[in-house]
């Protein structure tokens, strides 16, 4: 395969509602999406889920995008790619959603030119074709909380993650199972505790939660050791294994019984596929999760949800709960719960151009043997 052309556009997409965590509050979204061309016409899309502000990991879009437009995607004009996995025998230049990003955009554009779809092309195992739904729920008040997820049952919605963080999390989490006993229910707090605050998050054993994560400010994995050997609650990991020697680590230590995994955080589909292997190896539960991102990002963890060991449903809801239009066609939808998985090439659906030239704050295009050019302004 021989990328011609390669795009970059810079979307600002307003959120319909101020999303609250303990570390961050979020009003719009900034995303890059990335559009490569091949030789025969076949275009393929990835989008680089990196926050402006490094609240979540070190990596940050405006970095992320420099990198892109210096570094991966001059590189990509200049030879021919014979997998999109090849990308990764590139030396580690530390940015892996800049990098999941560029194999995402190769890897759709790869299957939509064989007519295969992504999970035919990367696992060779039976899918479902309808997952449910899951919902995160922001830092609220409780009585907010409470008709939230009131509301969102009504939807079909039967798992709810719920953004705590030390003062109040256990008091909010209590309300919501003293209302919803049977309720499938998580909490995440975004590393949020410190040590000293180990004794308030022992309480929530109380309220048989499916998995806590993230809870330490630290991260140190053997931490999370000594913290999952006191508690009965299931600890989950997410922004602490970025890689596959984390993970290993962890699984070692037996830091934690389970694993959210984010393609763009573990630098691609290619490491979240041995990342799974471990988890499988290990016994440790693994799920998908999502960085707010667009549809062209979040359609491929619906994809990964699919995988039929998926310890719970993921952190997946309908595309205009977020945004009052996304950027794909038919956009995620959730009816009864349940979001149906794409069976076509590729994504498996179409990208609405149109909506990415109207979110765009920048547009750059790259060229085989043409400078770079600019539309727009960032």
């Amino acid at each position: 395969m021989r990328i011609e052309k390669i795009e970059v556009f810079h979307l600002c997409m307003p959120m319909k509602f101020n999303f609250k965590s303990s570390q961050a509050l979020l009003h719009q979204r900034e995303t890059l999406v990335i559009k490569v061309t091949d030789e025969l016409g076949h275009s393929g899309f990835g989008e680089v889920v990196a926050f402006k502000e490094p609240f979540y990991t070190g990596e940050t879009l405006p970095r992320a995008k420099e990198v892109l437009l210096q570094r991966l995607l001059p590189q990509l004009l200049e030879g021919e790619i014979p997998h999109p996995f090849a990308i990764h025998s590139w030396p580690d230049l530390g940015y892996p959603m800049a990098v999941a990003g560029v194999e995402n955009a190769l890897l759709d554009g790869f299957t939509r030119r064989q007519q295969q779809s992504i999970m035919d092309a990367v696992f060779d195992e039976e899918t479902q074709e309808r997952i449910y739904g899951g919902m995160v729920l922001g830092d609220l008040e409780p009585a907010i909380l409470l008709r939230q997820i009131e509301d969102y049952r009504q939807e079909g919605y039967v798992r709810f993650k719920i953004k705590i963080k030390p003062g109040d999390g256990f008091a909010k989490l209590q309300r919501v199972r003293e209302k919803y006993p049977d309720l499938m229910l998580l909490a995440d707090a975004n590393r949020s505790f410190q040590a000293e605050q180990i004794p308030e998050l022992r309480k929530i054993d109380q309220l048989g939660l499916l998995c806590l994560e993230e809870p330490l400010a630290s991260g140190d994995p053997v931490s999370y050791q000594r913290l999952q050997e006191q508690m009965l609650t299931p600890l989950c990991l997410d922004e602490s294994i970025q890689t596959k020697a984390d993970l290993i680590q962890a699984a070692e230590l037996r830091a934690c019984q389970a694993v959210n995994l984010k393609v763009g955080r573990v630098g691609g589909l290619a490491y979240v596929k041995q990342m799974i292997e471990i988890c499988r190896r290990h016994k440790i539960h693994y799920w998908i999760g999502s960085m707010m991102e667009s549809g062209i990002s979040k359609i491929l963890h619906v994809h990964l949800a699919s995988l039929k060991d998926n310890y719970i449903p993921g952190d997946l809801s309908s595309s205009r709960r977020y945004f009052a239009r996304d950027v794909i066609q038919p956009e995620i939808t959730v009816q009864r719960g349940r979001i149906q998985v794409p069976r076509g090439p590729g994504l498996g659906v179409e990208i609405d151009e149109e909506a990415l030239n109207y979110y765009a704050l920048d547009h750059r295009v790259l060229e085989r043997g043409v400078g770079p050019g600019i539309n727009g302004s960032s």
